[in-house]
């Protein structure tokens, strides 16, 4: 499957080349074949600086680099030794990392070129909901043999509320540079968003395990980064990519594709998140 502005659709290629294996099913080989790092051929970083971007896009592009760069910490925070151990979702996993990894430093690049450069962390990059996450993900894999279903599930409304995230952003400025960078960024994160859609769905086959995921899901979700940045900023960010018209259509864009899911059907996961914390 490939995000769409309506959901997801089946795609079929198969890129030629990648470490595909002949037991490989062929949505891992999808996935596989195509997995690299960012592509920025043709990139023209030298014309960034002619273009204006606005300060709140700045700001939200900042807020963006620094989630994409904070996957650096996941394998010691959320990466179950369930997921580690499994021969597919433990390789989806290293080339997922890398290639989140590279979108966080594209980011840093676009950014440095227009003249605000990012700086390190003085404190580093844990912060103290990494240590929570390490401690919640360690119990709960160790104790529930489908952890993954909701580790896939999670991480498809996360890739999915990025991907409109990201879409909202290049409808919200003109900046040619930005949008092809942000274009590309997009495909990456549709082809992960396939992934975890295609694993949600076979774990959740379950009604039991559909139950008790949603359960947890209703009560401990939130959008991707948002616990580990300020939360004022977070609220404001959120507000900027999915109030007013276009956003609030984006936000149920979101939750009308991951009720696909298996036990989802009636789930508004961003929607009533917003609702909490942004729409008033």
């Amino acid at each position: 499957m490939v995000a769409t502005a309506h959901g997801t659709k089946l795609k079929s290629d198969i890129h030629p080349g990648g470490a595909v294996l002949p037991l490989d099913p062929p949505e891992f080989q999808r996935f596989i074949s195509a997995s690299r790092p960012l592509e920025l051929d043709g990139i023209d970083w030298d014309a960034i600086p002619a273009h204006e971007i606005p300060p709140d896009i700045l700001k939200i592009l900042a807020y963006m680099q620094d989630v994409e760069s904070h996957t650096v910490v996941f394998p010691r925070t959320i990466f179950s030794q369930r997921a580690v151990d499994d021969e597919i979702v433990g390789t989806f996993l290293i080339c997922w990392l890398y290639e989140e990894g590279m979108h966080g430093r594209a980011l840093a690049k676009f950014l440095d070129c227009a003249g605000h450069t990012v700086e390190p962390r003085p404190q580093g990059r844990t912060t103290f909901m990494d240590h929570i996450d390490r401690t919640m993900t360690t119990l709960l894999a160790a104790a529930w043999k489908d952890f993954l279903a909701m580790h896939m599930a999670w991480g498809a409304v996360h890739e999915c509320t990025t991907i409109h995230a990201y879409q909202r952003l290049m409808q919200c400025n003109d900046h040619p540079v930005l949008n092809e960078l942000l274009r590309r960024i997009v495909a990456d994160e549709a082809r992960h968003f396939s992934f975890y859609m295609w694993q949600a769905e076979n774990r959740l086959a379950k009604p039991s395990v559909q139950r008790k995921v949603r359960a947890i899901m209703n009560r401990l979700y939130s959008p991707v980064g948002t616990n580990h940045q300020p939360d004022e900023l977070a609220r404001w960010v959120s507000g900027y990519l999915f109030d007013g018209p276009e956003g609030r259509a984006a936000a149920s864009r979101v939750d009308r594709t991951i009720s696909k899911l298996p036990g989802f059907a009636d789930a508004k996961l961003l929607g009533n998140w917003l609702s909490r914390k942004v729409y008033h």
